[in-house]
């Protein structure tokens, strides 16, 4: 019997692992819990406005009784409007959630942490760093692996980093921890970067490109914005 991949069951027990393993994953089954919850709620507003709907001889159609038969007219119009109308807002309400957070989810994905799907070969992200001249400039990669093989070892490598004006940060002075990153089946590692600038860095923005060795189709592009020392 084959094994299904994180998620695929869409249990507790699927969620949880996917929030930890896969920040992406965890955007995914929020919007699928928000979905749900929309159509649910159509659903039954829909189910109280056709209760509530005249049918062909002009009466109106509600399983509950009128407490007073005199006042069949109006009293059963009025019990339908307080049960539909809160329905209304709270199906106006969970629309416009599950529209923001939809929205939100889109405009959050570009710029999320960089990333390097070492299965579907995609990378994701940049490195966007900042610091001062004669300081360290901090930064993190992910790396996934959903599939079921061991990736084996996994080294990440970084050009040197260019300046406009031909200054360079020479890629000895880039650092990952670990150096050598462990890639079994189902698993994701976090790897921290540490780029040293020197004081004979003038202040610039120095690009270059983050690899995986042995993926030759994945780079991530990386930028340091090194600022004037501190007066």
């Amino acid at each position: 019997m084959s094994e299904q991949g994180i998620g695929d069951n869409g249990n507790f027990a699927d969620l949880f692992f996917a929030s930890i393993l896969d920040p992406e994953a965890n955007v995914r089954r929020l919007t699928a819990i928000q979905a749900e919850g929309f159509r649910a709620a159509s659903e039954l507003v829909d189910r109280f406005v056709r209760m509530a709907t005249p049918n062909s001889n002009g009466t109106v159609h509600s399983k509950k009784p009128p407490a007073n038969p005199t006042q069949e007219g109006n009293a059963g119009e009025n019990v339908d409007g307080a049960i539909i109308e809160p329905l209304l807002r709270s199906w106006m309400s969970l629309t416009d959630q599950f529209l923001r957070g939809s929205r939100q989810s889109a405009d959050e994905t570009p710029n999320g942490p960089a990333k390097l799907d070492l299965d579907k070969v995609e990378a994701q992200g940049a490195l966007d760093l900042t610091c001062r001249s004669a300081g360290v400039a901090r930064g993190e990669v992910w790396l996934h692996n959903r599939g079921l093989g061991n990736l084996g070892d996994v080294r990440l490598r970084c050009s040197e980093l260019l300046a406009h004006d031909g200054h360079v940060i020479s890629s000895a002075a880039i650092e990952f921890d670990p150096a050598v990153v462990p890639m079994p089946g189902r698993s994701s590692r976090g790897v921290s970067v540490k780029i040293l600038v020197d004081q004979e860095a003038p202040p610039a923005k120095y690009c270059g490109t983050l690899l995986a060795e042995g993926f030759p189709d994945l780079a991530i592009p990386v930028a340091v914005t090194v600022q004037p020392p501190a007066s």
